[in-house]
């Protein structure tokens, strides 16, 4: 039975009243909606149903994200959205891009960078995700001195600020506003 509407850190009780369940956390003893929807205490379980179904990541899904960090030989990036749906992700993803599912770069730093964003392709749920395909890739890059947006000319990225050249995977869609 849907008894009320809820939203996020609303207090639905305590843990001596009820078990957190589905849409539901539990802090300091008590018990909180997680998501913004309908309500639903079953045999003391207190579950939250989304008023909209809350996209999940799924092999082949293609994604857009921030790179946060660049290691040795992976960068981690911080999945925003997936294509085709209208709602941001249940809970920030960050995902791992190892330098195999790169393509033909051999350090992973002239790939991307620290900033970019990318199009890629989720390979598994973990998420692990490729930008090996010509259209995955920096769909957005910023330059690494002065942090202006680089503009491909001819192939190649440069600042129209200081005038710097930069390396990247570059998507075909860079700068097209479109992933």
């Amino acid at each position: 039975m849907k008894e009320r509407v809820v939203f996020p850190g609303d207090k639905i009780g305590n843990v001596e009243e009820f078990k957190a369940g589905k849409g539901v956390y539990e802090e300091n003893r008590e018990i909180y909606a997680g998501i913004a929807g309908y309500l639903e205490i079953k045999d003391r379980v207190a579950n939250v149903s989304a008023f909209k179904k809350i996209p999940e990541l799924r092999k082949d899904d293609v994604v857009i994200g921030r790179v946060v960090d660049v290691r040795n030989n992976f960068a981690m990036v911080e999945i925003a959205r997936k294509r085709g749906e209208d709602r941001d992700l249940g809970h920030k993803n960050l995902a791992m891009l190892h330098i195999s599912n790169v393509g033909k770069f051999e350090n992973i730093a002239n790939a991307l960078s620290y900033r970019d964003i990318v199009k890629a392709r989720v390979i598994d749920a973990t998420p692990k995700i490729s930008i090996r395909e010509p259209e995955m890739g920096v769909v957005k890059a910023f330059c690494s001195v002065c942090k202006v947006d680089l503009v491909l000319e001819k192939g190649k990225l440069k600042c129209p600020n200081c005038g710097r050249e930069e390396s990247r995977k570059i998507s075909t869609s860079y700068g097209k506003g479109e992933w």
